[in-house]
């Protein structure tokens, strides 16, 4: 009752991207004073930070290159370095999905904004990966987590420099946030 009188239309009913989209937009203004863009790919495209964000491998960016799309990424101001990648699942937490969205990303050699902007990946960058659940699963998304990361240094690809990956689920819309923040801030007090 109460998000009917706020205006605000219940996460399990928002069309595809628009939980992730309001998600980013928050993010931007809660970094843009310190130092940071954000970058995502949904929303409104007459925005300069929207557009697809692309992990892809090989020498020419094309659909047969193409690895995985991520939703969000911290980008440094005036610089091409990203501290912090996120893929959000808005319907999902299943373990599958979840390693596919590590895998497809540290797969990659190169990370790349609207085709054309590259992207610097390194061992100051974590890659955040949130699946929708209203069962936390803790102990499954901390298994996740300890094997993709022992997992990536073997990997060998560029975007396997990334320097450590988050795992977790989420049950609503104000804890997505929540979760995303504090682990955004953990991560930039890290750099």
């Amino acid at each position: 009752m109460e998000a009917k009188q706020k205006g605000k239309v219940p996460m399990n009913k928002k069309p595809h991207g628009q939980l992730t989209a309001e998600t980013a937009l928050h993010l931007s203004q809660y970094l843009v004073n310190r130092g940071y863009d954000v970058l995502f790919d949904h929303g409104d495209s007459s925005n300069e930070n929207v557009g697809r964000i692309v992990s892809w491998f090989g020498d020419e960016l094309n659909r047969e290159a193409q690895l995985s799309f991520l939703d969000i990424a911290v980008v440094e101001h005036n610089s091409q370095k990203v501290f912090v990648l996120v893929e959000i699942e808005e319907t999902t937490d299943k373990p599958k999905t979840l390693l596919a969205d590590v895998f497809g990303t540290l797969m990659g050699d190169h990370i790349t904004f609207r085709e054309k902007r590259k992207l610097r990946v390194g061992d100051w960058t974590i890659l955040i990966v949130m699946g929708k659940s209203d069962v936390l699963h803790r102990e499954r998304n901390s298994f996740l987590r300890r094997t993709a990361n022992s997992i990536r240094p073997a990997l060998g690809t560029a975007n396997a420099s990334i320097k450590e990956v988050v795992i977790e689920t989420f049950p609503n819309e104000s804890e997505l946030e929540r979760m995303l923040k504090e682990q955004i801030d953990c991560a930039l007090k890290k750099k």
